[in-house]
């Protein structure tokens, strides 16, 4: 049985993604990266019949999601617009996942959160050390 991890809410989502004082694209990014890989375990609880890992997961990945909406939404415009539907889109693909054990739509939103981040990578790349 793989390691349960408690749901993340509110503040505890923040911190897990270590965005305490980060710049706003680097938030998206942490974000993003931590999203990811509490959908990837919980592909692998699908995966392994581990039903509670997998709704912890998920939980945690809608919160996740759920704060970046909130976050990408401060600024009204085009670019909030087009988040926004990532998000939503993710959102459904998670809340699916959850309800049917579906592996291929927690994938589907794994693969939208993956492609917004590559973008996001390109439009603000890492600082070199």
């Amino acid at each position: 049985m793989m390691g349960v991890q408690p749901a993340l809410s509110g503040p505890a989502a923040y911190s897990a993604i270590a965005g305490v004082g980060a710049e706003p694209q680097d938030l998206m990014k942490m974000g993003l990266d931590r999203a990811r890989s509490f959908l990837l375990q919980a592909e692998a609880a699908i995966a392994a019949g581990d039903r509670m890992t997998k709704a912890s997961a998920l939980n945690s990945a809608a919160t996740i999601v759920e704060f970046l909406l909130g976050v990408s939404g401060s600024e009204p415009g085009s670019l909030s617009e087009c988040l926004a539907k990532v998000y939503h889109y993710a959102m459904v693909a998670i809340l699916k996942g959850n309800a049917t054990d579906d592996p291929i739509s927690v994938a589907a939103g794994r693969n939208a959160l993956e492609e917004l981040a590559a973008t996001w990578r390109r439009i603000f790349p890492d600082a070199l050390a």
